[in-house]
C-alpha cells in the first residue's frame, strides 16, 4: 500500500516536471517566434522609409522637370497667334497641370501632414481626372474599366491624396493583369452606414493577398476613411458631406 503511494507521489512529481519542461520549451519557441516577427516588421519598416525617400527624390526631379515644361509652354503661348497652336500648348498646361496635381499626392502621402484643404468631392470627377494620367496605359495593356454607381456620388477629403490612392491601385492592377488572359478592373460605389464604400477588384483575384495594404490606409486615414480587405476585393469606406453641401 505505502509502495503503490510513493508510485504516485512519483508519477504526479515526473508529470509536472514533464509540463513544466514543456511550458519551459513553448515559452522559448514563442519568444523565438515574436523575435523573428519583430525582426521582420523592422525589416518592412526600414524599406517602406527607403521607399519614402526615393519616392521624395522622384517627385521632386518630376517637379523641377514639369515647372521649366511649364514656363515654356506659357512663353510661347504669350508669342504666338496661332489658335491652333495656342490650343496644343493650353493642353500642354493641363497635362502638366494633372502632374503636379499627382506629385502633390505623392508627397503628402511621403510628408504627411494636414496642409491640404478639405473638400467635398465628386467621385466621378475625381475618377475621370485620374484616367486621364492612368487610361491610355489600361488601354494600351487591354484593361477595361468597369464602373458602377460613381455617378452624384460625393465624398469628403483631400483630392491630390484620393487620387493618388486610385492612380496607384490602378498601376498595380496593371502589373499584375498584364499577362493574364482576361483584363478587367472594376470599382462599385454604394451608400453604406452613412457613408460611402468604395469596392475595388479585378480579375486577378485574390487582390487583398497582392498590395500593400498600409500605404492605402494611411491615406484613407487621413481622409476620414478606413480599408477592409477581403480575399477578392478592396473596400474603401469614405466619408460623405452633409446633405447641405450638395450643391457645391
Amino acid at each position: 500500500m505505502e509502495t503503490g503511494s510513493h508510485l504516485t507521489s512519483y508519477f504526479i512529481l515526473a508529470l509536472a516536471i514533464g509540463l513544466f519542461i514543456a511550458s519551459l520549451w513553448m515559452r522559448s519557441s514563442l519568444k523565438k517566434e515574436i523575435r523573428k516577427k519583430d525582426e521582420a516588421l523592422r525589416m518592412k519598416e526600414t524599406e517602406f522609409n527607403e521607399l519614402r525617400m526615393l519616392a521624395a527624390g522622384v517627385t521632386h526631379e518630376i517637379n523641377n522637370a514639369v515647372t521649366i515644361v511649364i514656363g515654356r509652354a506659357d512663353q510661347l503661348a504669350r508669342k504666338n497667334d496661332d489658335p491652333q497652336q495656342e490650343k496644343i500648348f493650353n493642353s500642354i498646361k493641363k497635362g502638366c497641370d494633372r502632374i503636379v496635381t499627382s506629385v502633390k499626392g505623392l508627397r503628402q502621402f511621403i510628408y504627411p501632414d494636414t496642409r491640404e484643404v478639405e473638400t467635398y468631392i465628386d467621385l466621378g470627377k475625381l475618377i475621370e481626372d485620374v484616367m486621364k494620367l492612368t487610361g491610355q496605359r489600361l488601354r494600351n495593356h487591354g484593361i477595361e474599366l468597369r464602373l458602377r454607381g460613381v455617378e452624384n456620388k460625393f465624398v469628403r477629403g483631400r483630392i491630390s491624396q484620393l487620387e493618388q490612392l486610385l492612380t496607384n491601385l490602378l498601376n498595380q492592377s496593371v502589373e499584375r493583369l498584364s499577362d493574364l488572359p482576361e483584363k478587367w478592373v472594376q470599382l462599385i460605389a454604394a451608400d453604406e452606414q452613412g457613408g460611402l464604400n468604395i469596392y475595388y477588384m479585378d480579375s486577378s483575384g485574390d487582390i487583398g493577398d497582392k498590395i500593400s495594404h498600409k500605404q492605402f490606409s494611411e491615406i484613407l486615414e487621413r481622409n476620414h476613411g478606413h480599408l477592409t480587405v477581403n480575399q477578392n476585393n478592396l473596400v474603401m469606406e469614405l466619408s460623405k458631406p452633409a446633405p447641405e453641401k450638395f450643391h457645391i
